[in-house]
């Protein structure tokens, strides 16, 4: 299974160039889908991870319509493998098919 990377440019690029420019980090200039190759939903970047067990910051976008939702992880862990080398899906709650550990690309940034 491979990445999506759909690239787009969010609204905020300029402001994020501006600060990249000056040194501080923050929100980023270009955002990569996250998702499987194929999925059929909107494309999805995680902006944000608060840590296990609570919400995440992610930005959804179909063209140029951006969606800001804050999304409780996936946590789904690969029954095949032993419970110590078991790594949790950091993709969000019912997400399109395909867990972050099934992926065999790395995300195109």
């Amino acid at each position: 299974m491979i990445h999506c990377n759909s690239r787009s440019r969010p609204p905020w690029s300029e402001a994020a160039q501006a600060h990249a420019q000056e040194g501080s980090a923050g929100l980023p200039e270009w955002l990569v889908c996250e998702l499987a190759s194929g999925h059929s939903e909107e494309h999805a970047n995680q902006l944000e991870d608060m840590g296990r067990g609570t919400f995440d910051v992610w930005v959804r976008w179909s063209g140029d319509n951006f969606t800001y939702v804050c999304a409780a992880p996936c946590e789904m862990v690969d029954p095949v493998l032993a419970p110590h080398l078991r790594q949790a899906c950091m993709l969000f709650a019912d997400h399109a098919p395909g867990h972050s550990w099934e992926f065999e690309d790395l995300l195109h940034e």
